[in-house]
């Protein structure tokens, strides 16, 4: 079994001098991670934070990654009716809090500020005491957005009294530490530069508490922090989650035995983290039982997860397109958008969790549990 101590190098490596190296992404990223392992290996965590968080070169840290020249699509760069549909959400949870005069609504990660645009369109045109009573704020430390209705900010934000946390697509970013079951237990991966490209060797047998009999896994030690972070965010309200994953026994089920690490480049998805490096996404399904864990933890009752089919559905969009008949390219437009948003093979597949405080009743979208 290889360990970092056994990985140095005797010499300086020569980026300037391979223009092959490129080949791998970034070329002043793959040296700043290169120049971090100082010849030996770091976990893959680390690997992953740099490659997508670096301050300089990080793929998070470049505009134009999400929409149809970027790497990848989200919701609500289909139509603007997934955040008509969350919007309709929102407004029922604020009416089951009394409809109070002054409503939050927080969203992290929330990108070039689609989501809040739509969300507060709908409001406009729909409920206007409703969209009164919004203060939007956009937790992004890239923002892109220009809408004058949003207020956008970085962390640390203050807390809300009233209001909602919305996160999309979030927390399946959220770097991971990555293990391979062997028969003395799970071994941690790191990765190490072998002088053309980055390889993995495995790293110490760790103690866990629990983990899948065999095959690769991923572990987010983040995301239960962050879903307690996140629920910090309202005194009473909800947190309203939409991101790729399973229940636990779902997620490590036996037949799983790859792990569910993906990499997005040009709409083209693959399975390979060292390449493209700063130029591609990676992410992991997340744990919803870890996040549903954390809610609990911070004294909110918890709702789901379902499928995003399942409660775009629930809120009426099929509905919105049935508005549109009039005009017959709005009404195709919103037609194929609703495929793409509740297709169980891509966009339907996510799952959507609720976890809620202070609040009486039920809410749409949670009808069918699991």
């Amino acid at each position: 079994m290889a360990s970092a101590r056994f990985l140095r190098h005797t010499g300086p490596v020569a980026l300037d001098l391979d223009p092959g190296l490129a080949a791998l992404g970034d070329p002043q990223l793959v040296r700043a991670i290169i120049d971090e392992m100082d010849g030996g290996a770091i976990s893959f965590e680390r690997f992953m934070e740099l490659a997508l968080y670096h301050p300089a070169h990080g793929y998070y840290r470049k505009p134009g990654r999400v929409g149809p020249s970027g790497d990848f699509l989200t919701s609500p760069h289909m139509h603007p009716m997934f955040g008509w549909a969350v919007a309709a959400w929102l407004q029922n949870l604020w009416q089951a809090l009394g409809s109070p005069p002054e409503f939050t609504v927080f969203e992290p990660g929330a990108g070039d500020g689609r989501l809040a645009s739509a969300i507060l369109d709908w409001a406009e045109g729909r409920d206007p005491a409703f969209r009164a009573a919004i203060r939007y704020v956009a937790i992004e430390p890239n923002a892109t957005g220009d809408d004058p209705r949003v207020q956008w900010a970085t962390p640390p934000v203050t807390p809300a009294p009233v209001g909602a946390v919305i996160t999309n697509e979030l927390i399946d970013a959220f770097p991971v530490r990555l293990f391979e079951v062997t028969s003395r237990g799970p071994a941690e991966v790191l990765v190490r530069w072998d002088g053309e490209r980055f390889a993995e060797v495995r790293g110490p047998i760790a103690i866990l508490d629990e983990h899948p009999e065999a095959g690769r896994f991923e572990v987010n030690t983040r995301a239960y922090p962050a879903m307690r972070s996140l629920c910090s965010l309202v005194e009473r309200g909800a947190v309203l989650v939409f991101d790729y994953g399973y229940p636990q026994d779902e997620l490590w089920a036996s037949w799983r035995t790859t792990g569910t690490l993906l990499c997005f480049y040009r709409h083209t998805a693959h399975e390979d983290p060292y390449i493209h490096v700063g130029e591609q996404d990676i992410t992991t399904h997340v744990n919803f039982s870890e996040l549903a864990s954390a809610a609990e933890d911070e004294g909110f009752a918890v709702l789901g997860p379902v499928s995003q089919s399942e409660f775009l559905f629930s809120l009426g969009l099929g509905s919105l397109v049935d508005a549109a008949r009039n005009d017959m390219g709005e009404y195709f437009t919103r037609r194929r958008a609703l495929e793409s948003l509740t297709d169980a093979a891509g966009l339907g597949r996510i799952r959507v969790l609720a976890a809620t405080r202070g609040v009486e009743g039920g809410l749409p979208g949670f009808e069918v549990q699991p």
